[in-house]
């Protein structure tokens, strides 16, 4: 009971500084009040609190610095995510699961790769899709698909879209080939309609064309 008592305290004591960091109350590159003082302040046992630090520098959000002290990490957005999104993939989303985040992010995606995507990147979308529909083995459709996506992620020319499709590519590959498997390369002719509308900056038409690929997809080959 007791020791359950501790881990009570530990969580609290580690959400009060999560808080205090990501409210900017101690700004990165800042040095956390000593160990004596923020015991006093959270009014908590010195095991207690070094075990919640120790949770905070898992998270990257804190590092000990030669010299001593604390120091909350001066982190980008996309570093903090480096942190958390190997965490998730291994978490293996299942197939409902990932098609609703695909809906989230995806769309959007398309959207912003329509205002933002080069001619270059076009054309590497063009030449994807013509790998799909040229092939007739498996693996090699669903790896092109995997790289018609991937090059959406990549026009939008933003780091933290890119950089969640890297780390759970895996998972996409996996998906999509089982879509294969289910509707061959079908889904090459929506890809068309996609490319046309990024390449005449269509953004509202890239949305809407990719919400209705992706749906579409999901009464395809999980519905069914």
């Amino acid at each position: 009971m007791k020791n359950d008592k501790r881990y009570h305290v530990t969580d609290a004591v580690f959400e009060k500084l999560k808080s205090a960091i990501i409210s900017g109350e101690w700004k990165p590159g800042e040095k956390l009040p000593s160990e004596n003082r923020l015991c006093e302040m959270y009014g908590v046992s010195r095991i207690s609190l070094r075990t919640a630090l120790n949770r905070l520098a898992v998270l990257g959000l804190v590092e000990s610095k030669q010299g001593g002290g604390t120091y909350v990490c001066e982190f980008s957005g996309a570093e903090h995510l480096q942190s958390i999104l190997p965490v998730i993939a291994l978490e293996k989303p299942d197939r409902i699961n990932m098609f609703e985040f695909r809906k989230i992010i995806e769309t959007e995606s398309t959207a912003l790769a329509a205002i933002r995507a080069d001619f270059l990147l076009v054309q590497k979308m063009r030449a994807a899709n013509q790998a799909m529909k040229s092939s007739s083995d498996i693996h090699v459709i669903s790896k092109a698909d995997l790289e018609f996506h991937y090059l959406i992620a990549q026009a939008t020319h933003n780091p933290l879209i890119i950089r969640v499709f890297e780390v759970l590519s895996d998972t996409y590959l996996a998906l999509l080939t089982d879509n294969v498997c289910k509707m061959g390369a079908t889904g090459a002719a929506d890809h068309d309609k996609i490319i046309a509308a990024i390449e005449t900056r269509d953004s509202e038409g890239a949305k809407a064309l990719m919400k209705q690929h992706l749906d579409d997809t999901i009464k395809r080959a999980v519905m069914e």
